[in-house]
């Protein structure tokens, strides 16, 4: 054998095994400036000989299907959905989520079991624009671009205060939009497909914000949605604004008519102004100057009587963070639609499965929960575990084994807090239970394993109004 082809062989051989002890030695490191994911010889070994782990994992999974839900504290609640029919009275529920209830998912279906039930017509509180406007089937919702958008999820500034809803909107001359400046490769358009899945953090490109502008209105334009719990007309109409100026005016516009000039109450605090026509209503459509930046928050489609679910979804919301919205707000806003009932559905977004403790997730949320009981008192507040969720581990799906961790805080916070407590997790059939609604036909969520689809909501939709009825299966 050729003496220089064996040279180069050991030296290759030789440089592979080095590499492969500096690769074995260099710790792990996962932050916005470097990723280095470390290198662990013959882990699939040893993953499958620990069998002391996955031995206090189904402990752990076992024992989060038992942390018990609550309905104590909605005693007062069932008891006037019981009589709201026979006194004409009204009762109305605030149901704030991430990304779990977008586009009206779950809060469809309980709005329409309530309304079938109680009385109602109306989809509640609607905002002015919204990123899955053209996937919520429940209202046609269509805006111009220039609207400016501050929330939770945008940098604090407190000459922006927020709304109920989180989000504040002011008409502008110009709008914005994000673009790369950096290619993406397809490796990583892959790594994102799949990163809620297996939980593998992206590597986002750098962005930039262009700003364009126009000499446009900032408009809004809602339609009639004949769906179950929908918006099938529209009633009573009210709009909540501040910060308008003397001679600040709305232009609004019935069932496409030429538009009218209301005047707004001026001053910083939240007005509202009812829009309502006295008669029925299929379309609804506002504009507002770009030189009067007017603070404006949503609308309110209801009736005097019935059942009402308001839907405050904000993508990758955590939860933790109420205290944005300044309690004189909060205050006028019940002044005004009189809520009977709060849901707080959160976690997904703190979920982790490299986690060990929840604990600045407890601390945060109970701060969170005893602002809004100051701001809303005597109102009953229902915290929702945060329900099954999958991880890809090797080649299958499974728990992510954060999951029972999380809910026992979620159960503590309420417990801390004198909340109601309805664990999903256990209602949806507890460990690999996502799995289940996955390979459902037809399915029930995502392959992302982690959001249902519109089958899936109605189906926790359905469980959670037996639940709010005190009438769940034992």
């Amino acid at each position: 054998m050729n003496k220089d082809f064996l040279k180069v062989t050991l030296l290759t051989l030789l440089i592979v095994i080095f590499i492969g002890i500096i690769a074995w030695l260099v710790p792990g490191c996962d932050n916005k400036y470097i990723r280095i994911k470390p290198l662990k010889w013959f882990s699939w070994f040893s993953a499958k000989s620990d069998t002391t782990n996955d031995a206090a994992l189904e402990r752990a999974l076992k024992e989060a299907e038992g942390y018990t839900s609550k309905t104590s504290p909605l005693a007062s609640l069932i008891t006037k959905l019981n009589s709201v029919k026979e006194t004409n009275g009204s009762i109305r529920i605030a149901y704030f989520g991430d990304s779990i209830i977008e586009g009206d998912l779950i809060t469809q279906q309980l709005r329409y079991n309530l309304q079938s039930r109680y009385g109602g017509d109306g989809i509640g509180f609607v905002p002015i624009t919204s990123i899955v406007a053209s996937f919520r089937r429940t209202i046609r919702h269509s805006f111009a671009k220039n609207w400016e958008t501050m929330s939770f999820m945008t940098p604090y500034k407190a000459e922006y205060p927020l709304g109920l809803g989180g989000f504040v909107y002011i008409p502008r001359n110009f709008y914005t939009v994000q673009k790369a400046i950096e290619v993406v490769s397809d490796t990583l358009i892959n790594s994102v497909i799949d990163s809620v899945a297996t939980f593998t953090p992206p590597v986002a490109p750098k962005q930039e914000t262009q700003r364009y502008y126009v000499n446009t209105p900032s408009w809004i334009k809602y339609q009639n949605a004949n769906v179950s719990g929908g918006a099938r007309q529209f009633d009573r109409i009210r709009l909540f604004y501040s910060h308008a100026r003397p001679g600040s005016v709305v232009k609004v516009g019935f069932d496409d008519k030429p538009a009218q000039s209301f005047n707004l109450t001026p001053g910083e605090a939240v007005q509202t102004i009812n829009l309502s026509r006295g008669i029925p209503i299929k379309s609804l459509y506002l504009e507002f100057s770009i030189t009067d930046p007017v603070h404006v928050y949503g609308i309110s489609f209801d009736k005097p009587n019935g059942v009402f679910v308001d839907n405050f979804s904000i993508r990758g919301f955590s939860g933790m963070y109420f205290q944005r919205i300044p309690k004189p707000i909060l205050e006028v806003f019940q002044k005004n639609l009189k809520y009977d009932l709060i849901i707080l559905q959160y976690g997904e977004n703190v979920s982790n499965p490299k986690a060990k403790s929840y604990s600045f997730y407890r601390t945060g949320m109970i701060k969170t929960i005893r602002y809004l009981q100051a701001a809303f008192p005597e109102i009953p507040i229902l915290l929702v575990s945060a329900h099954d969720r999958s991880i890809k581990v090797v080649d299958k799906y499974q728990t992510s084994p954060d999951i029972p961790i999380l809910i026992k805080a979620q159960s503590e916070i309420a417990d801390s807090t004198g909340c109601a407590f309805w664990n999903l997790y256990e209602a949806m059939g507890g460990k690999d239970s996502m799995q289940k609604y996955v390979k459902n036909v037809p399915p029930l969520a995502a392959k992302d394993y982690t959001h249902f689809n519109q089958a899936g909501a109605n189906k926790i939709a359905d469980m959670l109004t037996d639940f709010l009825l005190n009438r769940a299966k034992k």
